[in-house]
């Protein structure tokens, strides 16, 4: 009897010690994923990237020639993964579909974070805010996506900026009922379907192409941050005080305090006057300072900022509101900035 009781007691104590143990190897492992998780989430993306990189180096995983490599889930190919690319906030997002929220922790991104401010990764999206514009260069080789990050530069023999004056909540001059915004927005699209259709390996970056308000700030920074050649705003005209009036024609402001003779500000307006009111057979109303215009004093390259006709006289108002005006006004903008281009801007 006492023999059978010490061996129950035998195996109650071994089941004990073997379910503590248990206990707490599961606490152990629990609590560590825990406290990788609790890492990870205090981390930014940045240090997060730096982080998984030291780790992976043990391995060939951190061996490759681009920037960024993330692994993709199996099957997936390059045509599923969507990349766009916010060149006025430098912003570049990748989205792969179809994930678990902790895709990243299961697959981490490896790289260097040259030229990345910023960088957030959550539901499949990684958001890389650069320094610059730059053009993603992606390709998918064993199911792992593979991104570069190229300068407009290294692309394209010459780089624009372009930018369509107010938007969203920005209207501009109104007159009866008409927006400046509008008219600005529309002139900007016809001279995109131009620019797309040139034969010249030009990069062209635009503030907007739909009814947006970037910032002051971003208007002003995307030449710079393009690197580009020139920069050229869009602008309808108006009195004053707004009434209407007999005033018409068209004028081009510039930055006097970069108007030094060669590729200066100034050139690149006269260019424009002369170009634009040949197109239009609009009045030459000179070209004129520019310097109490935020966008104008704050570019980094050279600037034009075109007020293409008044919307405060009825026949320029009706003229900056007709298709084929519009069509004439971004001709007159396209053959200057050829012009400009090809006197070595």
């Amino acid at each position: 009897m006492e023999s059978k009781i010490l061996k129950i007691s035998s195996l109650c104590l071994a089941l004990t010690i073997a379910v503590s143990a248990a206990f707490m190897y599961y606490t152990d492992t629990y609590g560590q994923e825990v406290q990788n998780q609790q890492q990870n989430q205090q981390m930014s993306g940045l240090q997060m990237l730096e982080y998984n990189t030291e780790q992976a180096e043990e391995t060939d995983e951190a061996e490759f020639e681009q920037q960024l490599c993330i692994e993709l889930p199996e099957g997936m190919g390059m045509e599923e993964v969507l990349i766009e690319n916010d060149y006025v906030k430098q912003l570049i997002t990748v989205q792969i579909p179809e994930v678990a929220n902790d895709y990243f922790v299961e697959h981490p991104l490896l790289g260097r974070s040259n030229h990345i401010n910023d960088l957030y990764m959550a539901d499949g999206r990684i958001e890389i805010t650069m320094d610059a514009v730059y053009e993603p260069q992606c390709t998918v080789e064993d199911g792992r996506l593979y991104l570069d990050f190229l300068r407009p530069q290294d692309i394209y023999d010459k780089v624009i900026a372009i930018d369509a004056g107010h938007g969203g909540g920005a209207p501009g001059a109104i007159k009866q009922g008409i927006m400046e915004k509008d008219i600005n927005l529309a002139i900007v699209r016809e001279l995109k379907e131009l620019l797309d259709k040139n034969d010249r390996n030009i990069g062209v970056y635009y503030t907007r192409t739909e009814d947006v308000n970037p910032t002051f700030e971003q208007r002003a920074q995307l030449g710079g941050k393009a690197g580009a050649n020139l920069f050229i705003s869009v602008h309808s005209n108006s009195t004053v005080d707004g009434l209407m009036s007999g005033y018409n024609g068209t004028e081009v402001m510039y930055d006097e305090l970069k108007s030094e003779e060669g590729f200066s500000s100034k050139r690149l307006a006269q260019i424009c006057l002369e170009e634009i009111t040949a197109s239009m057979g609009s009045k030459d109303n000179g070209v004129t300072y520019g310097n109490s215009i935020y966008i104008i004093r704050n570019s980094e390259v050279p600037v034009a900022l075109i007020e293409v006709g008044f919307m405060t006289n009825q026949e320029e108002l009706d003229n900056l509101t007709s298709p084929g005006y519009q069509k004439r006004a971004a001709q007159g903008i396209y053959d200057a900035i050829v012009r400009a281009l090809d006197e070595g801007f």
